[in-house]
């Protein structure tokens, strides 16, 4: 769930940063239900690992795959106990996430490519492509890309994700 919110705020803070003042590739405040589907590869000197999330906003149900190299795969899937909704406020403008501002990110101006808001982050970390659109009147997508650079040197992994969030609006806020 904590991992559900993260790329939330991720993907929409970062999509403000990204829009400056073009609004038309985020969703308006609301009630939504969150489909997430999200893929990480992990490589370090000595392994590969990848693991596969899928987060079914219809019945809040979470299942995992993973794989490392030289092993068998293995599946995990936590049953939800629900729809998995969240209320969205308006996403100011320009807006850098805090965690990534602290980290040194640039955000560049986003720029409309066939229909989709296409924005890149650069980091000292690595970096964050992002793809924004609307799929129709109450659906929007996000796709985050994001690369973590490793250093063979210092043993660290360089890491490799990709998520693609659908927002479905079902309402309104209460409260």
């Amino acid at each position: 769930m904590k991992r559900i919110l993260s790329a939330i705020a991720i993907g929409l803070g970062a999509a403000g940063a990204a829009l400056a003042a073009d609004t038309r590739y985020l969703p308006p405040p609301g009630l939504y239900q969150v489909d997430i589907v999200g893929g990480l590869k992990i490589q370090s000197p000595t392994h590969t690992l990848e693991r596969n999330d899928t987060y079914d906003g219809a019945s809040g149900s979470i299942s995992s795959e993973y794989k490392r190299d030289g092993g068998s795969p293995a599946k995990n899937v936590i049953p939800g106990a629900g729809p998995h909704r969240t209320c969205i406020g308006p996403t100011p403008p320009g807006a850098l996430p805090k965690g990534l501002a602290i980290d040194g990110c640039k955000a560049t101006k986003g720029q409309v490519v066939n229909g989709e808001m296409v924005a890149l982050h650069t980091c000292p970390w690595g970096s964050m492509k992002i793809h924004l659109r609307q799929v129709d009147a109450q659906t929007w997508q996000t796709s985050v890309e994001r690369v973590q650079n490793g250093n063979a040197e210092a043993g660290t992994a360089r890491n490799e994700q990709k998520t693609v969030m659908r927002l479905t609006r079902v309402g309104d806020c209460k409260g």
